[in-house]
């Protein structure tokens, strides 16, 4: 059967967009928070793929990959995942370890300033396991 239905995959989109909205706006709320950030720290957020620029040579790509119905995020400290949306959290299956995870302390590192995505945890909180 070819229409055969996934519910795994049949709120993707929402989950999807909540995230990178979530991350989009908790990352652009940072210069508030984190004193003395370069002149180069940016975030560009084009619906499909969000750029967080620290500084030269410190870029995070994370983007919508939707026929695979995965983020995929590309760190300039731990390379490149893919993430799938398990049990109301973004998943990398290699080693199960989530995407927020990964972001808070790879950003607490960069930063040296503590600090947890809570925001978008609870936007996730909404969505069935």
């Amino acid at each position: 059967n070819c229409t055969h239905h996934n519910d795994r995959f049949s709120n993707f989109d929402e989950v999807c967009t909540e995230t990178l909205d979530g991350l989009a706006e908790f990352l652009e709320d940072l210069p508030d928070f984190i004193p003395d950030l370069s002149d180069e720290f940016d975030v560009e957020f084009s619906g499909e793929v969000l750029t967080l620029t620290i500084k030269s040579g410190c870029v995070y790509v994370i983007n919508r990959q939707t026929p695979n119905k995965q983020i995929w995020l590309s760190s300039p400290i731990s390379g490149p995942k893919r993430y799938d949306f398990v049990d109301g959290d973004w998943i990398y299956s290699h080693d199960n370890s989530s995407l927020l995870h990964l972001l808070e302390t790879e950003l607490s590192d960069i930063f040296q300033f503590e600090f947890e995505i809570n925001s978008v945890r609870h936007l996730l909180l909404k969505f069935p396991a």
